[in-house]
């Protein structure tokens, strides 16, 4: 994957970037260890190898561009996301957001749903928000995945997003034994099972 910064007015973005074909940026999480590029590492080769950009982003103030002062401001980072389709010259993207990332997600397609053309929202944080900001109002294709047993944001919150989403699907993912530290709560760490959905959501794109 290429590695690159990208300097914006709300601080440096670090971007991994592969493939060619439709984009799909990748969006991570606020809290540690999952609040970084890698907590997509075993989706992005196969979303590559299936025909498509993979872009995933460290926002100004995490990853490898963490700071004392912590990271911007959920306001700063959604503007932060539709000022880098300009950047990276995106004109239409699916964007999947795990966490923080699914609330910026879905707060930047509520400002373009015209260069925004799909949601995946992984356990996305803003539930207690959906009832007074999103019925009706967010018409995009989207795909909500979450886990059973998320300790940060219970599995309950997806069918109040379904029905705040007209055009959505949900998918829960069961939790065992065996699989990958933080999979409850990160459920794009099962690899395959995960990437067995995911994938054929963006082609209907």
């Amino acid at each position: 994957m290429d590695s690159r910064t990208i300097e914006t007015a709300y601080g440096p973005v670090h971007a991994q970037t592969a493939g060619t074909g439709p984009a799909a940026i990748f969006l991570h999480g606020r809290h540690p260890p999952l609040n970084n590029w890698r907590v997509w590492e075993a989706n992005l080769n196969a979303v590559v190898s299936s025909g498509f950009r993979a872009v995933a982003l460290e926002l100004p103030g995490y990853g490898d561009l963490a700071r004392p002062e912590g990271g911007i401001s959920t306001e700063s980072a959604v503007d932060c996301v539709l000022d880098l389709f300009d950047r990276l010259a995106i004109s239409r993207t699916t964007i999947v957001g795990h966490h923080w990332g699914g609330l910026l997600a879905w707060r930047a397609a509520l400002i373009d749903s015209k260069r925004i053309t799909q949601l995946v929202l992984v356990a996305p944080e803003g539930g207690e928000q959906i009832g007074d900001t999103l019925p009706g109002k967010l018409l995009l294709p989207t795909l909500i995945l979450w886990a059973n047993g998320d300790p940060y944001f219970s599995a309950v919150h997806a069918a109040a997003f379904a029905s705040a989403i007209p055009n959505s699907i949900q998918h829960i993912f069961e939790a065992s034994a065996g699989q990958p530290d933080n999979a409850r709560q990160a459920p794009q760490l099962l690899g395959a099972q995960f990437n067995e959905v995911l994938i054929p959501f963006l082609k209907e794109g």
